[in-house]
């Protein structure tokens, strides 16, 4: 890691830049939210670790032209309701002009009403539902469409794990109604066939019906588009069940999470990531992460360090342009923006969506490891 990089890190750590007690001048307000409580909570978790990684550098090295950026973080517990709440507590909170957040794409279609009106530009690092980007000018993500996911995912379990009969298990949300629809569609046009899809309640635990069907199918193969609890019980079951079929795996299954939770059963499953901590060039993100957090970043942080950089990035073209900052400006910013570099790949938006292209990994001795052809 450079010297300077690591002495700023350093000095973030000494005093919390996000409280900014050394500065004079009147503080940038982001808003962010995301669900840090119960179910899922180490997604969010993740984010809101990368977020202040990312605003405490900047902080350190002075702010956006000596004004610094200050965080308002909001709990949404996944929940649409909740997202809804905090987006108009955030917006209500004078001199906010970006929101960061959520991680789902039902807290972050529940909230993006509330930030049109409020003219603040919001960027989801996760949400990967076309709808998302299609609620307003106002909307962004840092993550591919689950249009193109869906090809991602095929190439996962199709491609990578050569299965041709394919059983799908998804989450009963936005999220998962339209993954198994358009990866199964994915999957049946580069000649695969998709015997089942079973739709399984949030915080489902008992997986042997789902199970039986399986075994009844005769499957090669299975993509597991679960969040990594469920996946982790699902997994577990179906492997004390005797079914010893390759798995595949979504988006959500890339948090270091899902190995604590499954164990011996998530030996030998195959992801898509567009960030891998084990990749050289990512060294001085991951060392600072782990320095300060004790563990690896995941791509969930990764996506969010790269949605709180690009957000910096628009911001400070506003105020080195001499326009007033406000949430206006910098939507515009981000909307006409130049291509930004991040940690996840290259940033620039077309009709608030980016393209990502994917690194695909698979859990060989409890880590994630790049699956070699």
């Amino acid at each position: 890691m450079p010297i300077r990089f690591t002495r700023l890190l350093t000095a973030a750590a000494v005093s919390t830049a996000l409280s900014a007690p050394a500065f004079a001048a009147e503080p940038i307000n982001v808003g962010f939210f995301s669900h840090l409580s119960g179910n899922f909570a180490e997604y969010g978790a993740s984010f809101k670790n990368a977020v202040e990684l990312y605003l405490d550098k900047v902080n350190a090295e002075g702010g956006i032209d000596g004004r610094p950026v200050k965080l308002i973080v909001e709990d949404d517990r996944n929940s649409p309701q909740e997202a809804a709440t905090v987006a108009r507590k955030i917006a209500a909170t004078p001199g906010v002009v970006l929101a960061i957040g959520s991680w789902s794409t039902t807290a972050s279609l529940a909230a993006a009403p509330i930030f049109t009106e409020a003219r603040i530009p919001q960027i989801s690092p996760t949400s990967s539902h076309p709808d998302f980007s299609r609620q307003s000018p106002y909307q962004f993500r840092q993550h591919n469409t689950d249009d193109i996911l869906a090809q991602y995912n095929a190439d996962t379990i199709h491609k990578k794990l050569k299965a041709s009969r394919i059983v799908i298990p998804y989450s009963q949300d936005d999220w998962g109604v339209f993954t198994v629809k358009s990866t199964s569609a994915a999957i049946e046009k580069d000649g695969g066939k998709v015997l089942l899809t079973e739709a399984v309640i949030p915080g489902s635990k008992d997986f042997r019906s789902l199970i039986s069907k399986i075994k009844a199918a005769k499957p090669d193969g299975v993509f597991v588009a679960l969040p990594y609890q469920e996946a982790s019980i699902f997994l577990q079951q179906l492997r004390q069940a005797g079914v010893d079929i390759p798995a595949g795996g979504g988006i959500p299954l890339t948090s270091p999470k899902f190995i604590e939770l499954a164990g011996k059963a998530a030996e030998g499953t195959v992801v898509h990531s567009i960030f891998f901590a084990g990749d050289p060039s990512k060294k001085a993100f991951v060392d600072a992460y782990q320095a300060r957090y004790h563990k690896l970043p995941d791509q969930f942080a990764a996506l969010a360090y790269d949605a709180a950089g690009v957000g910096v990035a628009a911001i400070r073209r506003v105020v080195q342009s001499g326009k007033p900052l406000t949430g206006q400006a910098v939507r515009d910013a981000l909307a006409n923006g130049p291509a930004y570099q991040g940690v996840t790949g290259v940033s620039k938006f077309e009709n608030g969506n980016v393209r990502k292209d994917p690194t695909f990994l698979v859990v060989r001795d409890g880590a994630f490891q790049v699956l070699k052809d």
